[in-house]
């Protein structure tokens, strides 16, 4: 929890109407300046498996750390301040794992926006009809198909998944990272894991926070984009070739996104944005090669199109990008972004 006192009620109260009774709630408040410390303890008031544990701001992966360490049940999922998840999601997953003796069951979730506060509102307060509820189907695998068929394919979230506890061990989230901390702790779990599910049912809802860091425009933090592939490759290793070749896929976009958000707001311009670029430009020249030609087949044509005019022509690629997302951007954000 940091500074998310708007969103903390609603997200508490998913936790505390679950359908699965026996919880250890715990609420790690990352040094918050607002009033979100004074709420959890307002909640922790209500529900005695609410425990507040007050931290100096260290960023989303210390909190999580803290909160690994602390946990004292068999089983462990992290949700955000400003999500929440629906009546029967730990009891469904929980029921799979413990049937499939699995060590992780990740679950489908639904990106939501601020309309839908309030039908959640409602959704948690219904009372659940007793009797039998529809069963759910899941699929059961090694680590190394999720990696490729999951993992590294747009899914690194950490949360949205229930973890056996024991499977975890000590692997702990990167700290100094404020981009992709998950993927490296997904990439340093998978070894650890030996029976993963995966469910397509759709328990959390991820809150699209139209004012949140992926969504503005550069920052040197962005960086973190490429660095966190280029980590994940050394965890990854250990699961071959295929493995190898997509985390390449990845960095090679992540740096194109990455010089994309230099490009909408010009900073490539400065100085310091002028040595980010190069570091764009080395991480894509890297990954194209290690790639090779049939590697390169499997990036998305327009990727690829747009991958070959950055690396042979950056500037071109970098001031048509800059036209391309000033035309698309509303006239506040265009101004704001240096736009004409």
């Amino acid at each position: 929890v940091y500074n998310a006192e708007s969103y903390l009620s609603d997200c508490l109260e998913s936790l505390t109407r679950q359908t699965h009774r026996e919880l250890e709630i715990l609420v790690v408040d990352d040094g918050s300046v607002d009033n979100s410390a004074a709420l959890c303890e307002e909640w922790g008031k209500k529900d005695e498996r609410i425990r507040l544990i007050r931290k100096d701001n260290g960023g989303v992966s210390s909190a999580r750390n803290r909160g690994l360490d602390e946990a004292q049940g068999e089983y462990v999922a992290f949700v955000d301040a400003d999500d929440w998840i629906l009546p029967e999601m730990l009891k469904e997953q929980l029921e799979l794992l413990v049937l499939e003796n699995g060590d992780m069951i990740l679950g489908g979730y639904l990106a939501v926006g601020e309309k839908e506060r309030e039908s959640l509102r409602q959704t948690c307060r219904e009372e659940k009809a007793e009797g039998a509820q529809p069963s759910v189907s899941c699929q059961l695998m090694d680590a190394k198909r999720y990696v490729n068929d999951f993992l590294l394919q747009s899914c690194s979230r950490c949360w949205s998944i229930l973890f056996r506890r024991e499977a975890v061990g000590e692997i702990r989230f990167p700290e100094g990272l404020s981009i992709g901390e998950d993927l490296l702790f997904m990439a340093r779990l998978m070894p650890r894991m030996k029976r993963v599910l995966v469910t397509e049912k759709c328990g959390y809802c991820y809150f699209l926070n139209e004012a949140g860091a992926m969504l503005t425009a550069f920052k040197p933090s962005y960086m973190d984009q490429i660095t966190c592939w280029e980590l994940a490759e050394k965890e990854l290793v250990c699961f071959g070739e295929k493995a190898r070749e997509n985390v390449q896929l990845c960095l090679f976009q992540a740096a194109l996104l990455v010089a994309g958000k230099l490009a909408v707001s010009a900073s490539f311009q400065t100085e310091e944005g002028s040595r980010y670029l190069q570091d764009c430009l080395a991480a894509a020249k890297e990954s194209w090669r290690k790639l090779g030609h049939e590697g390169r087949k499997m990036l998305p044509t327009g990727s690829r199109i747009k991958g070959m005019v950055f690396l042979y022509a950056p500037a071109v690629y970098l001031k048509l990008y800059h036209i391309w997302k000033q035309h698309r951007l509303p006239e506040e954000d265009r101004r704001k972004n240096g736009g004409k």
